[in-house]
C-alpha cells in the first residue's frame, strides 16, 4: 500500500473513532513499518455479527456528513492530517482553494505526489474545475496544507 494509500486509511479510521466519541491510544513496539498492513473489523464473542454492520454504517454516516477536521497521528512519526469536503472555489496547477458548506474556506498546495480521482478513475489536477464538488486529505505542515489526495464527486 503507498504512502497516500496508508494516510487515508489511517486518517479516515481516526476519524472513525473520534466521531463516534472511542478513540483509543494504542503504541506498536517495533517502529517498522509492516510491508502490506491490513484492518480486519471481527464481531466479539458477546456480540452478533448484524450488530457489527449497524455500527460501521453510523460510523460511515458520520464521515459522509463530516465537513472538514483535523486529527493527529500517532506512531514512531507523529503527523496531523486534514480532511474537507466541499466546493472548488479556485484551482491551478499550484493549489487548490474549498469552502465547505458551513463557510470554512482553506487552501491546499498541490504537488507531484497529489493524487486526484475524478468519477472513481484517476485523474488530474486539469480535470478538477471550479464549482466541482471534492473531498480533499492532506498532510499539516506548520501552517501548510498540501493535499494527498482529491476525489471529485461532481456529476
Amino acid at each position: 500500500m503507498n504512502k497516500a494509500a496508508t494516510m487515508v486509511a489511517a486518517g479516515l479510521g481516526t476519524l472513525a473513532l473520534v466521531g463516534v466519541g472511542a478513540g483509543i491510544a494504542s503504541a506498536d513496539p517495533d517502529p517498522t513499518p509492516s510491508a502490506n498492513p491490513t484492518a480486519r473489523t471481527t464481531a466479539s464473542p458477546t456480540e452478533k455479527a448484524g450488530q457489527r454492520a449497524d455500527v460501521n454504517r453510523k460510523q460511515n454516516g458520520l464521515l459522509r456528513r463530516a465537513l472538514h477536521g483535523e486529527a493527529t497521528l500517532g506512531g514512531h512519526q507523529q503527523r496531523v492530517v486534514v480532511f474537507q469536503r466541499g466546493i472548488v472555489e479556485a484551482v491551478s496547477a499550484k493549489s487548490m482553494t474549498l469552502r465547505s458548506e458551513d463557510g470554512f474556506i482553506a487552501t491546499y498546495v498541490l504537488d507531484s505526489e497529489t493524487r486526484v480521482r475524478k468519477q472513481r478513475q484517476p485523474a488530474t489536477v486539469s480535470d478538477i474545475r471550479a464549482t466541482d464538488k471534492v473531498r480533499v486529505l492532506a498532510a499539516k505542515d506548520g501552517s501548510v496544507l498540501t493535499a494527498k489526495l482529491v476525489r471529485d464527486h461532481s456529476q
